[in-house]
């Protein structure tokens, strides 16, 4: 190991010295005792349990680690027993048992009980869980140590993939004499029952260790510790031919090859957590032939290659993407682009282009405000040119989301920008498509699609949901509530320690994140 390629890249502390990690050098060790190593640009995510870690995807990834839920996935994405050793649904879908791994203890050696299971239901209908929803559950009864009885308000298709297996299950004897959740912060927080215990959090540097837990009762997990570590990406790539690390769990494409190259290895997918182009249905694209005219006007693939330089795939129109399970077999129309036909739609629309190219509407010349976030810049600026050279006048302002958010709720734009999930079980979709937030698509109303989205929510007949969402995918695409422009590709390095997949519709309720806990499992 080389002291000084450590000293350049500033991971000489945690991999020879570090009082926090006391990590040994890999002469001084055998190598199934090392710690795994995962490099991660973004450093801090809060204390690694619900409610204290930071409310974004990798922070729930690394919390779900240490807390447990009802249900897993296994490496394929395959919903498997987890705190439920099995579950059961009643024939009108209203009631649920559920039966407890009686082997689960907590961290600290206390059982998990179907008492812990009710506790929580009902703690986090009181203090809500921004990753999970109880809001569905009526009522929770411990009716044993180990059997529970869960109580449903409607029937709800996705309960035991969006709740069961998203809902982390908390410890009653430590969770019951907090108040406030958010200012807990004390390492008592983070007892857990998943496969990793937290042993130390270095909040200023961005690290974490966990350890073992040799008493999980779905066998011990593969390494004896994780080390999470804030690295940027090309100091972790060094680390990563050296040994020195084993994960890097964010990777541009444009350094794909480069790893490659080393002998090291790069699984990479489509996001599903396309860029789409959101509408003010109150302005003047509430009429679904100028949404029309927009999408043919815009080279998506242009964005593609200009915004992404080639890191991305262009996206679906009828919501779901390609790889997801919930996607239609047939292929929708993806509006290619076609400046004839846009110039064409909105001259139907009462639209005029003046001796410049400018569009004008009603008489009067048209400038659109597009609005997002500084972190969709690149493509902002380029879907801004598009529309610019197609002789639409562009204010673009790029906003804090406090300041989006805003904007949008006044209605103060015409067009927005926001890069969000497809993945996860659809129960959700009514939110997203009809909800007041401002980053939804905020449709006014589509009566069919209202009616099939609250069906396909509570149908108990996979098959049949399955053909529910087909009509709303078709839907979706010929009404554009929003368009779907671009899908960025994630990418993850690693070496043969461990084999890093990404799951075909996301971590729980749809995280794109290739480290999810099966890898780390026997």
């Amino acid at each position: 190991m080389s002291c000084s390629v450590l000293n350049r890249i500033s991971v000489a502390i945690l991999l020879l010295n570090s009082a926090l990690y006391a990590v040994p050098t890999r002469a001084q060790t055998a190598a199934d005792t090392r710690p795994l190593v995962i490099a991660d640009s973004r450093g801090d995510y809060g204390l690694l349990a619900p409610f204290a870690h930071m409310k974004n995807g990798p922070a729930y990834l690394y919390t779900s680690y240490v807390f447990d839920t009802l249900v897993a996935q296994d490496a394929q994405g395959n919903l498997v027993p987890a705190l439920a050793k099995s579950w059961s649904r009643s024939a009108d879908g209203l009631s649920w048992g559920i039966e407890l791994d009686q082997r689960a203890r907590w961290h600290d050696g206390t059982p998990v009980t179907a008492g812990d299971v009710a506790f929580t239901v009902s703690y986090m209908a009181e203090h809500p869980y921004v990753f999970a929803s109880t809001a569905g559950i009526a009522g929770a009864e411990a009716v044993s140590a180990t059997h529970l009885k869960l109580q449903l308000k409607q029937s709800d298709a996705g309960f035991v993939s969006g709740t069961l297996a998203s809902l982390p299950i908390l410890p009653q004897h430590i969770y019951g004499t907090i108040s406030d959740p958010e200012t807990f912060t004390q390492k008592a927080a983070a007892t857990g029952s998943g496969p990793y215990i937290l042993d130390t959090q270095d909040k200023a540097q961005g690290r974490y260790l966990l350890r073992r837990n040799d008493a999980y009762y779905r066998g011990a997990p593969k390494f004896p510790s994780i080390a999470i570590v804030k690295m940027p990406t090309d100091a972790a790539i060094v680390a990563l031919k050296n040994s020195e690390v084993d994960v890097i769990t964010d990777v541009p494409l444009d350094r794909a090859d480069i790893i490659r190259s080393a002998g090291l290895k790069v699984v990479e997918a489509p996001s599903n957590h396309p860029m789409r182009l959101t509408f003010n249905h109150a302005g003047p694209f509430g009429a679904k032939a100028a949404r029309h005219a927009l999408a043919h006007a815009i080279d998506r693939q242009g964005l593609v290659d200009v915004a992404y330089r080639g890191a991305a795939v262009v996206a679906e129109p009828g919501f779901f993407q390609k790889g997801s399970p919930w996607r239609a077999p047939t292929v929708l129309d993806g509006y290619p682009t076609d400046i004839a036909k846009a110039k064409s739609l909105l001259t139907g629309l009462g639209w005029s282009q003046g001796e410049a190219g400018r569009w004008s509407r009603s008489g009067q010349s048209v400038t659109l405000r597009l609005v997002a976030a500084p972190q969709a810049k690149a493509v902002a600026t380029a879907l801004t040119d598009q529309l610019e050279a197609f002789g639409l006048a562009i204010e673009l302002r790029l906003m804090e989301p406090a300041q989006l958010q805003e904007q949008i709720e006044s209605g103060a734009y015409e067009l927005a920008l926001f890069s969000s999930s497809t993945m996860g079980d659809p129960g959700s979709l009514m939110r997203k498509v009809f909800g007041p937030a401002f980053n939804s698509d905020r449709f006014p109303d589509h009566a069919e699609l209202r009616n099939l989205l609250i069906k396909q929510a509570v149908s108990t007949d996979a098959t049949e949901r399955l053909r529910i969402l087909e009509k709303v995918q078709a839907i979706y695409a010929e009404e554009l509530p929003s368009l779907l422009l671009v899908n960025p590709i994630w990418a993850t390095a690693h070496n043969d320690r461990v084999t890093p997949t990404f799951l075909p519709d996301g971590v729980a309720i749809g995280i794109p994140m290739a480290m999810h806990k099966a890898v780390l499992l026997p």
